[in-house]
């Protein structure tokens, strides 16, 4: 059992013992209703752990019927029309719930949040938002309602509305998070960069490689930076420190280089030269020759592969290279090819997702800085 089932079973187990415990003092008269309720409800939480949440929810309908004034048993129900993929009964119910006068403090702040879950799941975010913001009007604390702000706002690229969430979550959980705002900055820098603001790309690629010196899309930023306004010398020792604190990202660096003819070969071929011979780093190598293969000329990149007698080791390895390098008639290059372009190039550390582009955020945990590229591939 997933779980969200887990957790709706939980609440229609809390819904039961509200029911068992209400005060002696009722009237006799209702207690035979009560009995009508408990049966559906017990029934329900049965099926649910049966994994059986079709006929859970017909019981858990049925309870709600016979409790209408219940506002715990219809957010059990709004969970379980959520989980089905039935949104709009899930928002229905929710807002109903909000629309009493009567509702307690505590369900309201409970309510907002479900709502703006229901939301978020339908993908409609700006709406989400909202009630989210409702819910920390009520409880500025509230640590989820933080956090699925946070991811939003991150999904929304609100890079600056995100990291002001970011350290609200930080004082309420008593945690930091600098590795997660230096990348928050870095996106910031590098939005800055696209509009043409370069000197509030400068300033927030400084303070993310402050938090973290080994964050890659802000030492580009800041090699981008020294490549527009001239500074050869200020590039190539962004470049030799991108090598130095994030060499397994530094290939995504070299296809932007060849872009800069004067700085390439004044600067860094003989830098790359050198990188390979020190360290025989095959993820350099094939980057700089498929670099080469696309703005320049295969038949360069044949000549760089041949003069520094470069040989795969591995599979991977491999298909890169004939993918580059193979005869265009070749069925084997075309394999290869066809390979290159669906290959998943990077996995994630925490949750194992694996992804053909790189990325700085994973997007099935919502990490930061945990997708590093693949060296090996299965058979």
């Amino acid at each position: 059992m997933n779980t969200l089932l887990l957790a709706i079973t939980a609440l229609a187990l809390v819904v039961l013992v509200a029911l068992l415990l209400r005060p002696v003092q009722e009237e006799r008269d209702a207690q035979p209703e009560e009995d009508e309720r408990i049966s559906p409800l017990l029934r329900g939480i049965n099926y649910l752990l049966s994994d059986e949440p079709d006929r859970a929810l017909q019981e858990m309908v049925q309870v709600a019927r016979l409790r209408s004034e219940a506002a715990d048993v219809y957010m059990a129900l709004g969970e379980m029309f959520r989980s089905r993929g039935e949104i709009g009964r899930a928002v229905r119910i929710h807002q109903n719930l909000l629309a009493r006068p009567d509702l307690p403090q505590s369900l309201h702040l409970q309510a907002h949040v479900a709502l703006a879950i229901d939301f978020q799941t339908g993908g409609l975010l700006d709406r989400a938002l909202v009630q989210y913001q409702k819910a920390l009007d009520i409880e500025s604390d509230h640590a989820v309602a933080l956090e699925a702000s946070l991811r939003i706002r991150e999904q929304s690229s609100e890079w600056l509305l995100a990291e002001d969430l970011l350290s609200r979550l930080e004082r309420v959980r008593d945690e930091s998070y600098g590795l997660h705002r230096a990348y928050l900055f870095a996106e910031v820098a590098r939005q800055h960069f696209e509009q043409g603001d370069m000197d509030a790309a400068a300033i927030d690629a400084a303070r993310a490689l402050e938090l973290d010196a080994a964050c890659a899309p802000a030492r580009m930023v800041e090699i981008d930076l020294s490549l527009n306004k001239q500074d050869l010398d200020a590039a190539e020792a962004g470049v030799k420190a991108l090598w130095q604190q994030a060499r397994e990202h530094f290939p995504l660096v070299i296809p932007a280089l060849l872009q800069h003819d004067l700085f390439y070969k004044e600067h860094i071929t003989a830098l790359l030269r050198e990188l390979w011979l020190d360290s025989h780093d095959a993820e350099l190598i094939l980057a700089w020759i498929e670099a080469l293969a696309e703005f320049r000329s295969v038949s360069e990149a044949q000549s760089l592969c041949d003069e520094l007698a470069f040989a795969p080791h591995s599979l991977r390895e491999s298909l890169r290279l004939h993918a580059v390098l193979g005869a265009g008639d070749d069925v084997h290059t075309g394999f290869a090819r066809q390979w290159r372009k669906t290959a998943k190039n990077y996995g994630c550390e925490q949750c194992g997702v694996e992804v053909v582009e790189v990325r700085w955020q994973c997007p099935q945990c919502h990490s930061w800085g945990t997708l590093h590229p693949k060296v090996e591939e299965k058979l």
